[in-house]
Formats: C-alpha cells, sequence, structure tokens
C-alpha cells in the first residue's frame, strides 16, 4: 500500500523507527537516482552506486543526521557523488594484462603472514576489529561509526593509530626474526 505521507514526514518516521516509511521513500525515488547513477557515473555500476547511497543515508537518518527536509535532493547528491567517486577510481586504475610480468620469482625467507598474525595479535581488540572492518570488508569510516558509537573523524583516527601500531608491532617481529 502506497503511503500518503510527503518525504519530510517519511523521514521522521524513519527517524522514530518506521522500516516501512524508508521503504515506501526507496519506492519513491529509486528510478530517479538509477537514471542519476548512469549519467553521472559508469552505466555498469548504477545499480550499486543507488543502493550504497540508500544504505548510507538510512544509517544517516537512524543516527539523527541526514535530511531534515528535501530528501531526494539529499539523496540524488549522493548518488552523484558517489557515482563521480567510483569513476575518477576507475580511470586512475590501469588494468595489466600479464600479472606474472610484475610479480618477482624469488619467495621471502621470511614469514610474512607469521609476523602480521602475531603483530596483529599484540594489538588491543577495538584496534583489531576496526583494522579488520576498514582494511579487510572494505567498510568506511562513516559506516563503522554508528557501531562504534564514534563519529566519522574519530574512526579515522582509530584506524589510522591501529595501522601505526600494526606496523611498529610487524617490525619489532620482522627484526627479531
Amino acid at each position: 500500500m502506497t503511503r500518503t505521507e510527503d518525504d519530510d514526514e517519511l523521514v521522521q518516521a524513519v527517524r522514530d523507527g518506521d522500516c516501512e516509511a524508508y521503504g515506501e521513500l526507496f519506492a519513491r525515488h529509486e528510478a530517479v537516482a538509477r537514471r542519476v547513477a548512469v549519467r553521472s557515473g559508469r552505466a555498469g555500476e548504477a545499480d550499486d552506486v543507488v543502493a550504497e547511497v540508500f544504505a548510507g543515508v538510512l544509517l544517516q537518518i537512524r543516527a539523527g543526521r541526514g535530511p531534515t527536509e528535501s530528501f531526494r535532493a539529499y539523496l540524488l547528491t549522493g548518488v552523484r557523488h558517489e557515482a563521480g567517486r567510483r569513476a575518477a577510481s576507475a580511470r586512475r586504475c590501469e588494468p595489466v594484462a600479464e600479472v606474472e610480468r610484475w610479480t618477482p620469482d624469488v619467495t621471502p625467507d621470511v614469514d610474512v603472514d607469521g609476523h602480521l598474525r602475531e603483530a596483529y595479535a599484540t594489538l588491543p581488540a577495538r584496534w583489531r576489529r576496526t583494522l579488520w572492518q576498514l582494511e579487510v570488508e572494505g567498510r568506511r569510516p562513516h559506516e563503522l561509526a554508528v557501531e562504534l558509537g564514534l563519529t566519522a573523524n574519530a574512526v579515522s583516527a582509530l584506524g589510522y593509530r591501529a595501522r601505526v601500531a600494526l606496523r611498529a608491532a610487524y617490525l619489532e617481529r620482522s627484526r627479531a626474526a
């Protein structure tokens, strides 16, 4: 059933915990968001761009941030930015046909994986979780911020400190070997 509230009322309903309200916002704006994504970036990634932006906006709203009015404009701005970011990233990538040409034939004498595992294990649990989410899972600081109860900048700083500590612990183990 189609809801009759305007977008601003639906956003407030989402803030109040009504998940179905966000479904209505999605139904209203998904098609135009997809068209903007196709025009703003690479057509093959339009679905991914739209899904990521809708998910990000939902997280923002649930966290008490995000749009308070003009949901559509807020959403489409996010779509343009994400599509542009992905297109720029794709332009920076240089495909390599022959990976072997770039891969050295030597095998390191040190146990890189073992040293890295040992160094990782020495980090505090919060740093390990942050590094795992950012580096392995590929999450962005603003996505992880809600779970950790921090701002995106604080998550970035936490990730930086964890990387520095991991690097130092790894170097310490490498030198000792």
